[in-house]
């Protein structure tokens, strides 16, 4: 049992705690991630005296004080002499201590300084869900300059919740002089002396209402030891603000001597880390495919160093296996994931022989295929170079990676498909049967008959794999006729843009009736560079097509080649002439399946 199993303790007490440093954080903990408007929605609770969940604390013992990393509770100096470590709160008192004690800290992943209010007029009225709210501001306001500006609150009839920070104040009698201003704005009949007390009491009550609001606390004593403390972290937070697989795997790493967040948090690698936010988690999943051909979270759990997973044989029997035995082999597993994730990324984004063409990030049809590709870059280097040729091994990913974009698979809750797909080719790097690939199967000819790539609008999977397949075509700019990809331009910028522009004047409605409902569609864009775009975005296309001829000194085979590495056909471009936008999408609808029929052959 801790020194105190069950006690109260109020805001007031808690934030003077937090201020003088006497709270930290587990460095295998997440840093603080709640908004405003989640700040907002607490000091609601706390104006209605509702129930905010328990606060549980540890007080370790003074060599594990010593010993292990922590971490300031956020927008809180770096304490000296901590006394108790939080275990689950460290959302709800950072966010506390940042509307109450407002530190000289810019908002996390806001470019602000954000301001806390009690809108007391609301708040007599009993509309409590509105009578907090949040203003920001470019510059610090420190609190003597709160203070100063306390005619423009006043006259707003709002008070700025940082106020309360400073306990002496509150309870002198300036602030009782402010208090009987706020008074006198919201008295309906200046003269009734009844209304005044009953309004000066209310407003009164609410700052103490906040200030002497009571937590459930918990601190769990001296006698637990840090593995128990990972533990417990783990399952409390499976509540509220859910931690993620990698915060979980973070926190079980963490009595192993691998802080492993503080490893990602350092990795210098900026395609891993811009490519997804869930990239973390990816890594893992890619370690768990090579080592045991599964990805699912419980699977990753048996990554853990000395962690013992039971698994039963084909006959049924139990037995215990420890796939990573020590924490060295981890890190060596997390650094091959790291390469082999980058070297996908790699193949992905670039326009080479063996490449999948999207240039930009957002251009990826399904992050969720990294992993997979990794885990058999990894296995194919490590296992299977000797045996099967680089050719062999580039045939059977491209045919892969296409089936797997076309087919949606990856789109949605993926982590069985890429189990799935894993284990499939790694059975082909034996059998050499194209036929144990089951996405490769899956996907035919009619299956691409059989795609609406009207509806195929921007971000999907399907949009994205066609944007691909533009860049890996050579596709040149409309008006510098250089090369779209990844590295011909460090200034310029590309982007997917319409070909009948939205704001091109002059449309017939005969030859545009499907426009409004399939504009954006991939049938109607392609990749050009911005300043081009700028350029032709108000004119038809049979406008444009004339300065792009011009510039190719009126060769128009020439002008058919560009747009042909476009995927718009010579029937297609005879439209853009006409500004036939209806019959445009029918014959690029035609050359876009042909080419996504071609590369499943």
């Amino acid at each position: 049992m801790g020194k105190d199993p069950k006690t109260f303790k109020t805001l007031d007490e808690l934030m003077k705690s937090v201020d003088n440093g006497e709270f930290v954080i587990p460095n295998f903990q997440r840093g603080y991630e709640w908004t405003p408007s989640m700040v907002t929605d607490l000091l609601v609770s706390v104006i209605q005296e509702y129930y905010t969940g328990l606060l549980l604390f540890w007080e370790p013992d003074p060599k594990v004080f010593r010993e292990e990393k922590w971490d300031p509770l956020w927008g809180v100096e770096p304490a000296i002499n901590p006394t108790l470590a939080i275990l689950d709160g460290q959302q709800r008192l950072a966010s506390l201590y940042y509307a109450i004690y407002g530190p000289l800290r810019k908002f996390p992943t806001r470019d602000s300084f954000y301001v806390f209010f009690l809108d007391l007029k609301k708040y007599l009225e009993g509309n409590f869900e509105e009578a907090i709210f949040y203003r920001f501001f470019a510059n610090y306001i420190k609190l003597k300059n709160l203070r100063e500006r306390k005619e423009e609150w006043i006259a707003s009839g709002v008070l700025p919740l940082r106020i309360l920070s400073d306990r002496k104040y509150v309870d002198s009698k300036e602030f009782s002089e402010w208090l009987r201003d706020y008074t006198k704005k919201l008295m309906k009949n200046p003269a009734d002396t009844i209304e005044y007390d009953k309004i000066r009491d209310e407003i009164r009550d609410a700052v103490y209402k906040i200030l002497n609001s009571e937590f459930v606390t918990h601190t769990l004593g001296k006698e637990r030891e840090l593995p128990d403390i990972c533990s417990i972290f783990a399952k409390i937070n499976q509540k509220g603000m859910k931690l993620s697989t990698f915060d979980l795997i973070n926190a079980f790493l963490y009595p192993k001597q691998i802080s492993l967040r503080k490893i990602w948090e350092s990795l210098d690698n900026e395609p891993l880390k811009n490519v997804d936010s869930n990239m973390n988690e990816y890594l893992l999943k890619l370690m768990s495919l090579y080592k045991q051909e599964y990805c699912s979270s419980k699977y990753l759990f048996y990554l853990i160093p000395g962690y013992k997973a039971k698994k039963k044989n084909e006959n049924g029997q139990v037995s215990e296996l420890v796939l990573i035995e020590r924490g060295d082999q981890f890190l060596e597993l997390w650094n091959d994931a790291c390469k082999y994730a980058s070297k996908a990324i790699e193949k992905i984004m670039n326009v080479g022989k063996n490449d999948f063409g999207a240039i930009k990030y957002d251009f990826i049809p399904n992050t969720t295929i990294i992993p997979v590709m990794g885990a058999l870059l990894l296995a194919y280097e490590r296992q299977y170079q000797a045996t099967i040729s680089e050719k062999e091994f580039n045939d059977i990913l491209f045919r892969w990676y296409w089936s797997a974009v076309v087919s949606g698979d990856y789109s949605g809750s993926s982590d069985s498909v890429m189990s799935e797909d894993f284990r499939d080719i790694k059975s082909w790097f034996s059998k050499k049967d194209i036929s144990v690939i089951r996405r490769i199967n899956k996907v035919t000819t009619d299956s691409v008959d059989g795609l609406d790539l009207k509806r195929s609008e921007k971000g999907s999977t399907l949009y994205n794999c066609l944007l691909c397949l533009i860049a890996l075509n050579n596709a040149e700019d409309f008006y510098t006729t250089r090369i779209l990809d990844t590295g011909t331009y460090t200034e310029s910028r590309i982007h997917d843009h319409h070909i009948f522009p939205k704001k091109g004047q002059g449309y017939s409605p005969e030859k545009t009736k499907k426009f409004s409902q399939t504009q954006d569609s991939v049938l109607n864009r392609t990749l050009l560079l911005d300043a081009t775009n700028e350029d032709i975005k108000a004119k038809r296309p049979s406008q444009y097509l004339k300065e792009v001829l011009s510039k190719l000194n009126g060769d128009t085979g020439k002008l058919r080649t560009l747009m042909e590495r476009h995927l718009i056909s010579e029937a297609a471009l005879d439209c853009m002439w006409k500004d036939n936008y209806d019959e445009f999408i029918e014959e690029r609808e035609k050359t876009m399946k042909q080419r996504l029929t071609r590369l499943l052959q």
